[in-house]
């Protein structure tokens, strides 16, 4: 059940998530961008990281989280020039 206050950022469906917060699991090293370097898909219950492009050694992993369930309008801090300016809603 939806807590309010609760950022679920890697939702594998309305009531089932990954944080990346809990138990030291490696979702905690990836991280917004509105033009991120990789995907989420949700395969056979697994959570598969997929890249978009050549991620060297060291730099920051990141996704787009415009398709998490969570329906506030958390700020976007990313700065690219794509920026939406909101992490999870479309730009108006």
């Amino acid at each position: 059940m939806r807590q309010p206050g609760v950022k679920r950022i890697s939702e594998l469906d309305a009531d089932l998530y990954v944080d990346g917060s809990v138990d030291g699991n490696d979702t905690k090293y990836i991280n917004h961008s509105c033009q991120p370097n990789a995907d989420v898909f949700i395969i056979d219950g697994l959570m598969i990281v997929f890249a978009l492009q050549e991620i060297v050694p060291g730099e920051e992993i990141t996704v787009d989280y415009l398709n998490s369930f969570e329906e506030d309008r958390a700020v976007c801090q990313c700065r690219t020039s794509s920026c939406r300016r909101s992490l999870n809603q479309k730009a108006a």
